[in-house]
């Protein structure tokens, strides 16, 4: 029997890798910024979840997250363990039920939300202009993997405000500045900046060159 050798990647390792990498950095940080509260990283993601969109069954969980559904029975019993989790029969299917939070849920996701709105306070200081870029690329992984899977949409979306003028479409590449954050002065030097190099692209592609030099002295 013979084996085919595996697909060559992109680059030094994989899309998927890069994912699974930055997966483990974020777990990493919520648990730092969370040490403080009531709830782990997984829990804040879940209570947000429920918070927003619930409530929902245990199996629109699943679709919307792509956790196993023993994964959310397991979870959903620890929120319930804690007080924090309510039930109702399901208006749609009476063999189910649904699941949102009590108060005191939400009151654990409100202490929990102070520390991560800081953390991210912080965080979007390291992007430039803002997130919004970054987003966009997710949400269209996010998308092919749904489709894969085949799981439901995300319950919401990322979009480009509507008077956006960008002449690049969802995902394009955006500078990356690894130095310490900018203040609104030297971020607004590096825009102007940027409106220069275009003018002289501009300029270039109409013919003239960035050396080129402009003489105002008249002819003879």
């Amino acid at each position: 029997m013979t084996t085919s050798a595996p697909p060559e990647s992109d680059g030094p390792m994989s899309l998927l890798f890069d994912i699974w990498l930055v997966s483990g950095l974020m777990a990493g940080l919520l648990e730092d910024v969370l040490a403080e509260s009531d709830l782990n990283g997984d829990d804040f993601g879940m209570y947000s979840l429920l918070r927003r969109y619930g409530p929902a069954t245990p199996t629109q969980l699943h679709r919307w997250t792509g956790l196993p559904l023993t994964t959310i029975s397991a979870h959903l019993k620890r929120l319930e363990k804690r007080g924090h989790l309510t039930r109702s029969p399901n208006p749609a299917d009476g063999r189910s039920h649904r699941v949102g939070l009590s108060p005191a849920g939400e009151a654990a996701h409100d202490r929990a939300t102070e520390p991560f709105l800081a953390a991210m306070h912080t965080l979007r200081a390291r992007f430039v202009p803002d997130t919004l870029r970054e987003r966009l690329v997710l949400q269209g992984l996010d998308a092919v993997l749904r489709e894969a899977l085949a799981l439901d949409d995300r319950p919401y979306r990322v979009a480009l405000p509507a008077d956006d003028d960008t002449e690049h479409g969802p995902g394009a590449a955006v500078l990356a500045y690894p130095g310490a954050p900018l203040t609104s002065a030297e971020e607004q030097q590096v825009r102007l900046y940027i409106d220069f190099l275009r003018t002289q692209g501009t300029r270039t592609a109409a013919g003239a060159h960035p050396g080129d030099q402009t003489s105002t002295k008249e002819s003879p």
